[in-house]
C-alpha cells in the first residue's frame, strides 16, 4: 500500500511519521466539511452500575469508573475484549507469553487480584495468573470498569478492581440478522460471526456464533525474533451465545431472561528468551473452554419503598488442558527431559439477590446476598527422564490427584445519603464467610487437612461534592479482600523447567486498603476526569523455596531444580495519577485527547523490596479523534501515539538479585471507518498499527507488540 511505503520511507529517513499520518489524516477528512455533534452530552454523561451498584453517572460516581460503550466496541480492534480496555487509564494487559489468553492488570495488581464479571456473574478461574476474558466481543453490549479495591460490593477478588461485561440482548424488531468479519495481517488472522435477534409481545432474543483463527504474530526483526515471525503464538477459538427474555407485568416492569455462553480456545505459549541451558522448550493449551447457562430477574418500581429487585443464580464450568515439554542441559553430555501435564476441571455455582429501597427521603440504600461455590479437581502427570547420567538413564514418573472446594457466603449493604443539594456520602460494609474444604487427595502429605473457615468484614466510604454544575469533587476509602485459589492451596504445579511449586493449605487471604481523590470537569467542550490514589497491600501470596518451609513439600528438590511453596510473604505500597481528557473543537468534528497513568508501585518480599515491579511509570494515549458525515453517512478516524516508559522487574536468583529491563517506546497508529448503505446498515472500520514498525514489548507478562500491520472489520444488518 501506497500509505505504508510513505510511512516507511518517513521512518528511515528519520523524518516525522506522525506529519505524515497527519497530512493523510487531512486529506481524508477534507472529503467534506465535518459537521458539528448536536448532543452535547460526553462520556462523563455515561449511566453506570459498576461503581455503586445504582444509577449513576460517570460524572457525578465517587469512584474511578470507565464506560466502553457500543459505539466504541464497534470501532474496537480484532484482539478481542481485553484490547478494548488497553488505553483506559490504570489498564495493562497480560497474557503470560499465551497468545489469545488476554487479562486485565488494574493499577500494578495482578491479573489474578481483578474480578471479571458478565451480566453481573463473576468469572471464577483459580488459576495463578488470573482470568483470562475470553468473552465474544460481537456479544457484548457495554463494559464497565472500576479502578480501585471493590471487594465491599464485588466479591473477594477485588482488590485491583472490577470488569464488568454486560451482553446483548434481542433487536427491537420481530427479525434481524447481523454477520460480520474480519482480518488482521499481523497474524494473518479471521474472524467470523453471525446473529438472529428480536422482539415481540414481551419476548426478546438473541443467538450467535463465531470463529476466530490466528496463526504466529509478525514482529518487527530484532531482539524478540530474528525472522520477523514469533513462534508458537498461534490461537483458535469458537463462541456459542443464546439469550431470552421476557418482560411482563401490568406496567412492563419486570424482566426474566436466561443466558447462555461457550467459549472455547486451543493456543500455545511462547518461550521467550530462553537461558542457554534451555534446549527446547514447548507449551501447548489444547484445551481451555467455558460454559455457562444463568438466570436472571430484575424488577423496578415495586412500591414507594421498594425501588428495585434484582436476583440472578448461574451455573459454570471451565475445563482446562496443559501440556509443558522442557529439555535443559545438566552438563556435557547430560539431559533432563521433563513433560508435565495439568487437567484441571472447575464447577462454580452462585446466586446474588440485591433490593434497592428508599427508607428515609434522601437515602437509597442496597441490600443484599451473595453465595459463590467454587469446586476443583485436578489432575497432575509428570514424566522426568535424565541421560548421561552414569550407569544408565534415570526416568522418574509421578502423578497427582487433588478435589477441593471454597463456598462463600456474604451479605453486604450500602447507603447513599444527599446530604445537600452538592454533597453526597455513600457508605458500604460487607460481611464474608468463607468454607474452604480438601475432598480428595493422592497426596499423603496433605491427607488429613482439617476444613478452614474465614470470616471477614470489610468497608468503604465515598463522597462527591459539586461546587459548581460543570465540577465534581471526590474522595474515597475502600478495602480490598482475596482468598487463595485453590490452586495454590491443594495442587502442585511443574512448568518451563523451574521445579515444582507446591501448594499450602494453610494460606491466608490477601488484603489491601485504598484511598484516593479525584475531580471531573465538563464544559465549553471539554471534559476532563483525574485520580490520584494510594494502596497498601499485604499478605501477598508468593513462592519460596522448600529448604525453608518443609511442611508440606514432598521434597527439597531434584538433581536438576529446586522445589518451591506457596507462602504469605510479600507486601505491596502503589500511588500514582490518572487522566482523560479531551476537548472538542467547536463546528469542526475534530476532539484532541489524551488518557494516561502515571504510577510508582514498590513490592516487599520476604528478603529485599523493589519499585522493579513490571509496571512502567508512564504509561498512555494521546491523538485527535474525527467524527463528520460524508454523503450523508457518519464517517470517523483517528491518528493517535500509544506509549510508555521503560518496564522493569527485579527478582532473586539463587543468592543474587536479577534486574531485567525493557526499554521505553512508543507507535503511531491512524484508524477510520464509517457506515453505508440504506439506513447505515453497513458498518466498516480499518485500523493501520505501528505504522513505523517499531519494536517493543510493553510489560513482561505480555507478548511483544505487532509490527506494521493492518486490520479490517466489517458487520452488517439486515
Amino acid at each position: 500500500m501506497d500509505f505504508l511505503r510513505i510511512c516507511s520511507h518517513l521512518n528511515r529517513s528519520g523524518r516525522g511519521g506522525l506529519l505524515a499520518g497527519l497530512l493523510l489524516t487531512s486529506s481524508f477528512l477534507a472529503i467534506e466539511p465535518a459537521l458539528a455533534d448536536d448532543d452535547d452530552t460526553t462520556w462523563l454523561d455515561t449511566i453506570i452500575l459498576v461503581g455503586t451498584k445504582t444509577e449513576r453517572s460517570v460524572k457525578d460516581n465517587p469512584r474511578s469508573v470507565t464506560v466502553v460503550t457500543g459505539k466504541e466496541l464497534e470501532r474496537g480492534t480484532t484482539g478481542g475484549i481485553a484490547e478494548l480496555l488497553r488505553d483506559v487509564p490504570g489498564v495493562e494487559i497480560a497474557d503470560d507469553s499465551v497468545a489469545g489468553m488476554k487479562r486485565l492488570r488494574i493499577r500494578g495488581e495482578s491479573s489474578r487480584r481483578v474480578t471479571i464479571l458478565v451480566d453481573g456473574q463473576e468469572i471464577t478461574d483459580h488459576s495463578t495468573y488470573g482470568t483470562p476474558l475470553l468473552i465474544d466481543p460481537a456479544t457484548v453490549e457495554r463494559i464497565e470498569v472500576v479502578r480501585g479495591p471493590s471487594s465491599v460490593l464485588y466479591g473477594a477478588k477485588a482488590i485491583g478492581g472490577v470488569v464488568n461485561i454486560t451482553t446483548k440482548g434481542g433487536a427491537e424488531k420481530l427479525f434481524q440478522v447481523e454477520a460480520g468479519g474480519s482480518y488482521s495481517s499481523g497474524s494473518d488472522g479471521w474472524q467470523s460471526w453471525a446473529a438472529v435477534s428480536g422482539s415481540k409481545n414481551g419476548f426478546d432474543y438473541r443467538l450467535s456464533g463465531s470463529l476466530d483463527k490466528n496463526g504466529d504474530r509478525t514482529v518487527p526483526e530484532g531482539r524478540f525474533s530474528s525472522t520477523g515471525e514469533l513462534e508458537d503464538t498461534s490461537y483458535s477459538s469458537d463462541n456459542l451465545y443464546g439469550h431470552i427474555g421476557y418482560r411482563f407485568g401490568e406496567r412492563e416492569n419486570h424482566y426474566l431472561a436466561l443466558k447462555f455462553e461457550q467459549h472455547r480456545l486451543e493456543s500455545e505459549g511462547w518461550p521467550g528468551e530462553l537461558s542457554s541451558s534451555i534446549e527446547d522448550f514447548k507449551i501447548d493449551l489444547p484445551k481451555r473452554d467455558r460454559r455457562k447457562i444463568g438466570l436472571y430477574y430484575d424488577g423496578e418500581d415495586i412500591s414507594d419503598v421498594i425501588a428495585k429487585i434484582h436476583a440472578d443464580i448461574f451455573y459454570q464450568t471451565i475445563d482446562r488442558l496443559f501440556v509443558n515439554d522442557v529439555t535443559t542441559s545438566a552438563g556435557p553430555g547430560r539431559r533432563v527431559a521433563v513433560k508435565s501435564t495439568s487437567d484441571d476441571t472447575i464447577t462454580d455455582y452462585g446466586l446474588n439477590a440485591q433490593i434497592d429501597l428508599d427508607l428515609i427521603e434522601g437515602h437509597r440504600t442496597i441490600v443484599g446476598f451473595q453465595y459463590l461455590s467454587d469446586n476443583l479437581e485436578t489432575d497432575k502427570t509428570s514424566n522426568t527422564t535424565m541421560t548421561g547420567f552414569a550407569p544408565f538413564p534415570v526416568t522418574v514418573n509421578s502423578s497427582s490427584f487433588d478435589k477441593a472446594h471454597i463456598d462463600t457466603y456474604s451479605v453486604y449493604a450500602q447507603d447513599e445519603w444527599q446530604l445537600t443539594d452538592t454533597v453526597m456520602l455513600t457508605a458500604g460494609a460487607r460481611l464474608y464467610h468463607s468454607q474452604i474444604g480438601l475432598d480428595e487427595t493422592s497426596v499423603a502429605a496433605r491427607a488429613d487437612f482439617d476444613d478452614q473457615r474465614d470470616t471477614r468484614l470489610l468497608s468503604s466510604l465515598g463522597a462527591t461534592w459539586k461546587p459548581a454544575e460543570s465540577t465534581t469533587l471526590r474522595a474515597s476509602y475502600s478495602q480490598g479482600y482475596i482468598t487463595p485459589t485453590l490452586l495454590q492451596m491443594f495442587s502442585s504445579t511443574t512448568a518451563g523447567g523451574q521445579g515444582t511449586t507446591y501448594g499450602n493449605p494453610e494460606l491466608d487471604p490477601e488484603q489491601s486498603q485504598n484511598f484516593e481523590i479525584g475531580a471531573r470537569y465538563e464544559e465549553g467542550g471539554l471534559a476532563l476526569d483525574a485520580a490520584a490514589f494510594y494502596s497498601m497491600a499485604r499478605d501477598y501470596i508468593a513462592t519460596t523455596r522448600c529448604v525453608a518451609v518443609t511442611a508440606y513439600c514432598l521434597t527439597t528438590g531434584t538433581m536438576s531444580s529446586p522445589s518451591s511453596i506457596y507462602v504469605n510473604a510479600d507486601k505491596a505500597n502503589t500511588f500514582g495519577v490518572e487522566l482523560l481528557a479531551e476537548y472538542e473543537l467547536q463546528d469542526s468534528g475534530l476532539t484532541p485527547y489524551v488518557s494516561g497513568t502515571w504510577i510508582r508501585r514498590e513490592v516487599e518480599y520476604a528478603d529485599f523490596s523493589t519499585y522493579n515491579s513490571d509496571t512502567p511509570a508512564l504509561s498512555g494515549r494521546i491523538g485527535v479523534r474525527y467524527d463528520g458525515l460524508w454523503q450523508e453517512h457518519p464517517i470517523w478516524a483517528d491518528l493517535f501515539v500509544r506509549a510508555a516508559t521503560e518496564d522493569k522487574q527485579t527478582y532473586r536468583s539463587g543468592a543474587d538479585l536479577v534486574t531485567e529491563t525493557l526499554p521505553g517506546w512508543g507507535t503511531l497508529n491512524f484508524a477510520f471507518g464509517g457506515n453505508i448503505g440504506e439506513d447505515d446498515k453497513v458498518s466498516y472500520a480499518v485500523r493501520f498499527n505501528n505504522i513505523l514498525d517499531k519494536e517493543y514489548r510493553p510489560s513482561f507478562g505480555e507478548l511483544p507488540g505487532y509490527g506494521r500491520s493492518v486490520e479490517v472489520s466489517v458487520r452488517v444488518a439486515f
